[in-house]
């Protein structure tokens, strides 16, 4: 990998009142002026032209008016923007090492402050961690990645069907969540704000990081190791990566159409008022996969009343915990997935194998359903049901049996045997999964 050895930080503040909307495009100024002389400014992506303060002062003064506003200034090697948008401000700077390590105290100070202040939430990281976790055009990957090493590299179709990168699997890949950035890296700054969706204590129970500070307003800055040019070092991808699973990022978001087909460190269930999680630990109560935990932690959120609940057992997961969805009636658990299979180079089999996997080769508690049918429903768009890959799937997992396949105008079933359990697997349109949400409950 060609390395620019730069440093790359982003800060996302909420809406703000004038006064202090003034006082983060100063504070955006003394930064820019105190780590190096911009020599040329551009705004909304016009032509650039020379710097002067003064010039800048005023158009930003005019710019925090307007509904959008970008303003971006550079003296050749590094970078930084202000977006004003309707009160709120994003703010990137690309530093060079020379600057940021001459100035690190000063800027990571910047950001503390700056996110205590009514920010929303930021990171800072290696400009070269961010590309290589980011980057989903191959083309645009050429400039840093050689041939072969892009060769390695797992992929997956967007919405034109051209082939990209799949950044969902690297663990400094950038999601969103109800407008919530998420993600994984050198150090972070997650506001309140985050509580509605993912609450502080469980970013403060992430094992195995540098640092976790509470800063003014409870703001959670979160340290995953000690130098961010160390990024690709083994040892800190793993904490990098483990970070990411201890906070479930990959459980709320994903845009691979198929998820990331890792077993959960983290598991969320979202109420109308209510966030409620289980986190799942081994022995030595150390973070750990769903299928290997014997202790979890389990955590109710109020959002409204501010009520918060825990309760740590140990034990051994029940059959609700893989089947959610209780049909009584029928005398049936099911529980579902949807996916976009046509995002998938191999047209989805690994996903439906990975799914159909983690819900027949596991072990559970089921002696108060011994008696119900397990059930596993895929919701996929309407055109791919004609041309589910069946036999293919067949040849995937030829150690569980396939039984005969059922297909009607609603959906397509078979039923899955392996070591004398069963697993019926329904593959139908996503367009019925509301009315099987609302059958459900």
């Amino acid at each position: 990998m060609i390395k620019t050895e730069k440093m790359y930080g982003l800060i996302q503040s909420a809406p703000l009142d004038e006064a202090v909307l003034q006082q983060h495009i100063d504070n955006w100024l003394v930064l820019v002026r105190l780590c190096y002389q911009p020599v040329e400014f551009y705004i909304d992506q016009q032509l650039k032209q020379p710097y002067d303060f003064d010039t800048v002062k005023e158009l930003l003064q005019k710019g925090k008016h307007q509904a959008s506003f970008e303003l971006i200034v550079t003296d050749g090697e590094n970078e930084s923007s202000i977006h004003i948008i309707e009160d709120a401000v994003l703010q990137r700077h690309l530093l060079t090492k020379r600057v940021f390590d001459s100035f690190r105290g000063v800027i990571q100070d910047y950001f503390d402050t700056t996110m205590s202040n009514n920010g929303l939430f930021a990171y800072l990281r290696a400009y070269d961690e961010f590309l290589a976790h980011n980057v989903e055009n191959i083309e645009k990957r050429q400039q840093f990645q050689s041939q072969n090493e892009i060769a390695l590299l797992p992929k997956r179709k967007n919405m034109n069907q051209a082939v990209v990168i799949d950044c969902n699997q690297f663990a400094g890949y950038d999601v969103f969540y109800t407008g919530y950035t998420l993600t994984s890296c050198w150090r972070m700054y997650f506001s309140a704000y985050y509580e509605q969706i993912m609450p502080s204590i469980i970013i403060k129970d992430t094992q195995q990081v540098e640092k976790i500070t509470t800063l003014a307003h409870d703001v959670v800055m979160v340290e995953l190791y000690r130098e961010p040019d160390q990024w690709d070092l083994e040892v800190n991808l793993t904490y990098q990566r483990l970070f990411r699973d201890q906070t479930g990022i990959d459980q709320l978001a994903w845009d691979n159409g198929v998820g990331v087909l890792r077993e959960p460190f983290i598991e969320y269930a979202f109420g109308p008022q209510i966030i409620q999680t289980i986190q799942y630990q081994n022995d030595q109560l150390q973070p750990t996969t769903k299928r290997r935990a014997t202790h979890f932690v389990t955590r109710s959120f109020d959002l409204v009343q501010q009520n918060y609940q825990e309760k740590r057992v140990k034990g051994y997961l029940n059959a609700q915990a893989y089947f959610p969805w209780i049909d009584r009636e029928r005398l049936r658990m099911m529980d579902y997935v949807v996916l976009q299979p046509e995002l998938t180079l191999d047209d989805g089999i690994a996903a439906y194998v990975f799914y159909i996997r983690n819900h027949l080769d596991i072990s559970f508690s089921a002696d108060a359903f011994k008696d119900y049918a397990v059930c596993l429903q895929f919701y996929l768009p309407p055109e791919t049901l004609d041309t589910l890959p069946i036999d293919a799937l067949k040849e995937a997992i030829p150690d569980i049996r396939f039984g005969y396949v059922h297909r009607n105008s609603k959906y397509t079933r078979v039923t899955l045997k392996k070591d004398g359990k069963k697993l019926q697997v329904y593959f139908m349109s996503v367009q019925k999964l509301a009315q099987q949400q609302f059958m459900a409950k």
